[in-house]
This record gives C-alpha cells, sequence and structure tokens, in this order.
C-alpha cells in the first residue's frame, strides 16, 4: 500500500488474507492493531485518520518502497528493528545465507560465554 497513513479498518477491509502491513508512511488505530496481534510496519503512529487522504488504488503489483522494488511473491520479513525483503528469485540463497550466519553466530556465543575474546572470536570465527 503506498497511502500515506492507513488505518487497521482499511488494511482489513483491503485485503482480507493479509497477515501484515508494511506501510510507506504512519499508521493509526494502535490500540486496534496490537490487540489483534496485526504486525505492521510503518515510519510510526498517527492519530488523525486516513480515509479521507488515502485508497487503495491496486493490489498484487511491484510497488516501491525506500528505493526498493517489491514484487507479489517476495518474501517479507520484519520485527521490532524492520522490514527486510527478499525477492522469490533469491530465496534459497538468502534462506541458506542466514541459516549459515545464525549457526556462526551461535559458536561465537558460546566461545565468548566460554572465556573467549570478542576479538578472538572474531579472528576464529570471521562473525560478530
Amino acid at each position: 500500500m503506498t497511502c500515506r497513513e492507513i488505518s487497521l479498518p482499511l488494511v482489513l477491509a483491503s485485503c482480507l488474507v493479509c497477515t501484515a502491513a508494511v506501510v510507506d508512511g504512519y499508521s493509526c488505530d494502535t490500540d486496534g492493531i496490537l490487540k489483534m496481534g496485526f504486525p505492521t510496519f510503518s515510519h510510526g503512529r498517527y492519530s488523525q485518520d486516513q480515509v479521507p487522504r488515502g485508497k487503495v488504488v491496486d493490489f498484487r503489483v511491484p510497488i516501491q518502497m525506500g528505493g526498493v522494488v517489491i514484487h507479489d511473491g517476495d518474501i517479507v520479513f520484519g520485527d521490532i528493528d524492520g522490514v527486510c525483503i527478499v525477492p522469490r528469485a533469491a530465496e534459497e540463497e538468502v534462506m541458506r545465507r542466514a541459516l549459515e550466519k545464525a549457526r556462526g553466530e551461535k559458536l561465537v556465543k558460546k566461545a565468548i560465554e566460554g572465556g573467549m575474546s570478542a576479538r578472538e572470536a572474531f579472528d576464529t570465527y570471521g562473525i560478530m
């Protein structure tokens, strides 16, 4: 969705099968969003309703947010720290490399907890 503010009712009404919303703008209805457990990623919260200013004009088409083009079928990961888009064509490589990094980070964590210095851990594993 490319409108500047978005509210939970608009999200639910415009895409009944959505599992989350990523908004290139602000969101409102924060209490409702939190109570429903509906993951919503935006620039922040804004209390004014967007209905007079925003409308859904299309869906399942490529969009651009922050210089990144997002296509239908791309994987969208989001958490409290931000959102990451994984192009469908790169899915296997990205997942493989992410798992390798996570495994390496576990080794580093164990090594540091076992008394290894951060410098030595980086020199040994190349991961920090």
